[in-house]
């Protein structure tokens, strides 16, 4: 099956591929001036799941503290800061539940904020799985002499899908793939007049795939299941539907109306003005 804007076959090396040409959108794929998105998943998704970097190293546990979400268990697997070429293990949450502080949808879906000044990871919430984002890069804990890389998804192990659910997430794929397609389409023609942006968005489009590819190449069964594609094709989709819905607006917020032009008062007897005087009789 293949993936909106993958390429069919390897690259020549010295060679580059510029992006593909979107194709024009339908009738009904023509951005009509006002888009509502689908609503992102809950916590609930991951609430109480064992998730693992890739489906394989480490161990990711997020529970609920009332109405707060924290991570009850977090071991990462990094690389010694004093010898590089030795691996080491951090854990975190065993002094405690780390609270995980709620960013808003900046694209789309729910994401949170690891409340620790040693490692302030960023989580978003998709579907039975949590996209990792290190926006200070790797964390490095000095008392451990331990340096972590938690990007990536957090998920569960793709050898424990049985072969229904393999079809399932086949078959979910394919809708979430037509989905992507549909809405890039609608973008575009939102930015039909707005040369720049569209061609923005055609080489992000373009460079999704093989960031896809990427990220996902390592994930545990990943060939054989999928599971970790169609996880980023979704966050693909609603980071566009988040676009569409309104672009540059904070999340939660509503573009600034601008105000009314005051108009002006009639003016009352006591204001009118005198008549002109009426000219003496000769």
């Amino acid at each position: 099956m293949q993936l909106p804007g993958a390429v069919g076959a390897p690259t020549p090396a010295g060679q580059s591929v510029a992006p593909p040409a979107a194709s024009a959108p339908k009738r009904d794929e023509a951005f009509s001036g006002h888009f509502t998105a689908a609503r992102p998943p809950g916590a609930d998704n991951v609430v109480d799941k064992p998730l693992s970097l890739l489906g394989l190293r480490g161990a990711l546990q997020i529970g609920k503290a009332g109405d707060d979400l924290v991570v009850t268990r977090f071991v990462a697997i990094g690389d010694k800061i004093s010898h590089p070429n030795q691996s080491c293990e951090v854990s975190m949450g065993a002094d405690g539940p780390i609270r995980l502080k709620l960013l808003g949808t900046p694209d789309g879906v729910r994401r949170f904020e690891l409340d620790s000044s040693a490692c302030p990871l960023q989580f978003d919430v998709l579907n039975g799985a949590v996209r990792a984002r290190s926006p200070g890069g790797p964390c490095a804990f000095a008392e451990a002499d331990c340096r972590i890389d938690a990007a990536g998804l957090w998920g569960p192990s793709g050898g424990g899908f049985s072969d229904t659910q393999i079809k399932s997430i086949e078959k979910e794929r394919g809708a979430m793939e037509n989905a992507v397609r549909s809405h890039f389409r609608i973008l575009l023609s939102k930015y039909r007049k707005d040369k720049p942006a569209a061609e923005a968005a055609i080489k992000e489009q373009a460079a999704f795939s093989a960031e896809r590819a990427q990220a996902c190449r390592d994930y545990d069964h990943e060939e054989a299941v999928g599971f970790c594609a169609l996880r980023l094709t979704e966050a693909r989709d609603y980071r566009l539907q988040a676009r569409l819905a309104g672009e540059g607006v904070a999340a939660g917020k509503e573009k600034p109306k601008k105000p009314a032009r005051p108009r002006p008062k009639p003016a009352s007897a006591a204001q009118a003005p005198a008549p002109a005087p009426t000219p003496a009789a000769q």
